[in-house]
């Protein structure tokens, strides 16, 4: 799971020591720390062993009929991961229903009786170079996220997308429980070779004031270690701005702490048109990212229908902002005004990706610039992909080209106050770009 780092990429990546991002999550019914079940339905089988994130080990086994292949990854506390494949054995379908680790389903349970709204600004990020209880470990992505393609993909697994050309089948091999992370496992460790703090220099920036994310949710309990379990939650995601946007110095992190919103988050200032915002518009009613169908399952909220999401994320004293398709929230109750184990989910269109990542090129280091540079970076971008996305549908099917990265971030987040209309930050110029863009 690691790619090799060529010349040119280490010009971009050392620049870009102050990217801060990761994922890990809080898993309902098929969390991290819940034992793996065994199964078998033929003359030889294929095994699963899976390290959970507070240390245990456990296995399952599956059969397609025919021999197996496996590979053995470390997971995120120093354990080790052994899983293997063939072409259809991977299908979580066909595994026990323990062993994926996949995001929530809607509960059969009572609508919320709660109306009390809570708006969550998050404070600190999760890389992947650590895991959640802040210890070092170069596997720590394998338990952060989700299995979003309903696979447990090894390196000899054939009924997933094909990988660009040049890609090692390293890049296709899954986490923990068939997590998605190939932007943890194939980009985050080159960042983390390069500059070793470049967590710490993120959250540090977004303690100071740098574009965060902000969710506002309603009908949530946010009592410390509760187990509701409800639907008919509703909540909406916005786009924080610099914090200064509005006048602001260092953020307080309290109730009193208003977070200029946006403005391209809302549906009154659509990207490349006008302005629309004006001083009686409703965040909440006008936020482009809703949550119509959210819903709390074991304590945990879960945005209901996936999502697509942009994301501010600090790098460098710049922010990449990257569009995240599909996305998967979820967080845990830590004490009322403050929530844990956050985790976005969910897929970069890799094109996108690169996009994005060339706007901020020419600020990081002018030497990147030269179109001949980026390109070769894009092209080391290109083969970490490892899933496919159309729109905002994400599959891997077999032989279809791999044209997205998974990715999970993980999160823990602070209550401010509800946004009100005051918080929505004018426009703001676009930096120059060295480049002459």
């Amino acid at each position: 799971m690691r790619l090799g780092i060529r010349g040119d990429l280490r010009v971009l990546l050392l620049a870009l020591g102050g990217l801060g991002i990761a994922c890990s999550g809080r898993v309902v019914g098929t969390g991290n720390d819940v034992g793996m079940s065994s199964s078998s339905s033929g003359a030889s089988s294929s095994g699963v062993t899976t390290s959970s994130s507070d240390g245990g080990s456990t296995s399952s086994g599956s059969t397609s009929g025919g021999s197996s292949s496996g590979v053995t990854t470390s997971s995120s506390d120093g354990g080790s991961t052994s899983s293997s494949s063939s072409s259809g054995g991977d299908l979580c379908a066909q595994l026990p229903p323990s062993v994926c680790i996949e995001p929530p389903t809607p509960p059969i349970g009572q609508t919320t009786s709660l109306t009390t709204p809570h708006n969550y600004a998050v404070h600190k990020l999760y890389l992947g170079d650590t895991d959640r209880a802040g210890i070092p470990s170069v596997n720590a992505w394998d338990s952060f996220g989700y299995d979003l393609d309903g696979k447990l993909t090894v390196a000899a697994s054939t009924d997933v997308c094909a990988l660009v050309a040049g890609a090692s089948k390293q890049v296709q091999i899954d986490g923990n429980g068939g997590i998605d992370n190939s932007w943890g496992a194939n980009i985050m460790p080159i960042l983390e070779t390069l500059n070793s703090t470049f967590s710490q220099t993120a959250n540090s920036a977004i303690q100071a004031g740098a574009p965060t994310q902000l969710f506002y949710v309603d009908g949530f309990d946010d009592s410390a270690g509760n187990m509701t379990t409800a639907t008919g939650l509703t909540g909406v995601a916005f786009t924080g701005a610099q914090y200064s946007a509005n006048g602001g110095t260092t953020p307080t992190w309290d109730l009193n702490t208003h977070w200029p919103i946006a403005p391209d988050s809302l549906s009154c200032y659509p990207i490349g048109g006008t302005d629309n915002c004006t001083a009686s518009t409703d965040p909440v009613a006008t936020a482009n990212v809703k949550f119509p169908a959210a819903f709390q399952t074991g304590g945990t909220f879960v945005n209901g229908t996936p999502a697509d999401i942009t994301l501010s994320l600090p790098m460098g004293g710049q922010a990449l902002v990257v569009n995240l398709h599909d996305a998967v929230v979820t967080f845990y109750p830590q004490v009322p005004g403050s929530v844990t184990n956050g985790t976005i989910a969910g897929v970069l269109n890799t094109e996108e990706l690169i996009a994005a990542l060339q706007k901020i090129a020419g600020q990081i280091s002018t030497s990147l610039c030269s179109s001949s540079a980026f390109q070769s970076i894009a092209s080391q971008i290109e083969q970490t992909s490892d899933i496919v996305v159309s729109g905002s549908t994400v599959t891997n099917t077999a032989g279809v080209q791999c044209n997205a990265i998974s990715i999970g971030l993980g999160f823990d987040a602070t209550e401010i106050a509800l946004p009100t209309s005051a918080d929505i930050a004018p426009p703001q110029p676009p930096p120059v770009d060295p480049c002459g863009g």
